[in-house]
């Protein structure tokens, strides 16, 4: 049976001398080992290339990494702020535009669910005061509020997840059309999902370093499940 093909967005950097493409090896295993064909899609503005990658994957993963811009969202720069490189910012843009426009299922990982609060008009926490709790890969509890498509991943109401982030999807600017469906115990917005038939999910943490497989396999097994199902047109 051919494995579904599902879409990965890239990083863009300096390493070395050289600006390169790039990815951590942990989102490729995470696809591959859980049944599916990874195709990377590096950090690009044509929109019709970005039809021709995305028309041959089932579903687009958005990566974590660098801080989006604040003048995206209306803010002045902090110094705590790391900000991508400009290329990877246009690039995930154009990329999360195409894919909803093409009705694809999107996976947010990290920033990029931060990316989806911006994309729709929401705001970001640039640096979290009590940056303890989730920053340096640290584990805690987070509670799922409903929505749609994390009970189904899920089917309970709490789960055990891991955080390295240092910014946050601000609850007092949520997206238009977003909805939180779930929060750590600090009330730091944890996922967020677009009110739609297409499945445009995002969520704070790493599921791809998480190390227990009934976390993490869950997230990967449903996006197979959709390209599958969607291939066969029940969905």
């Amino acid at each position: 049976m051919s494995r579904p093909v599902i879409g990965i967005s890239m990083n863009y950097m300096k390493l070395g001398s050289y600006h390169q493409f790039h990815i951590r090896d942990t989102y490729i295993d995470a696809l591959y080992n859980n049944g599916a064909l990874p195709l990377l899609i590096p950090c690009l503005e044509d929109t019709d290339c970005l039809r021709d990658y995305l028309g041959k994957a089932g579903a687009l993963v958005i990566i974590g990494g660098l801080d989006y811009p604040p003048s995206l969202y209306g803010e002045e720069l902090r110094p705590e702020t790391e900000l991508a490189w400009d290329r990877r910012v246009k690039g995930d843009y154009a990329l999360l535009e195409t894919a909803l426009a093409m009705k694809i299922p999107v996976l947010g990982i990290c920033a990029g669910m931060q990316l989806l609060n911006i994309y729709f008009g929401g705001k970001l926490i640039q640096h979290i005061p009590e940056l303890d709790a989730h920053f340096g890969e640290k584990y805690h509890p987070v509670r799922i509020l409903g929505g749609r498509w994390l009970p189904e991943i899920f089917g309970k109401d709490e789960i055990l997840v891991n955080s390295n982030h240092h910014q946050g999807v601000n609850p007092d600017y949520i997206g238009k059309g977003l909805k939180v469906v779930a929060i750590a115990e600090d009330g730091m917005v944890e996922a967020l999902e677009y009110e739609s038939e297409q499945m445009v999910l995002g969520i704070q943490w790493h599921p791809e370093r998480i190390k227990d497989p009934e976390v993490s396999k869950p997230h990967f097994a449903w996006l197979n499940h959709l390209v599958g199902a969607s291939l066969t047109g029940r969905i």
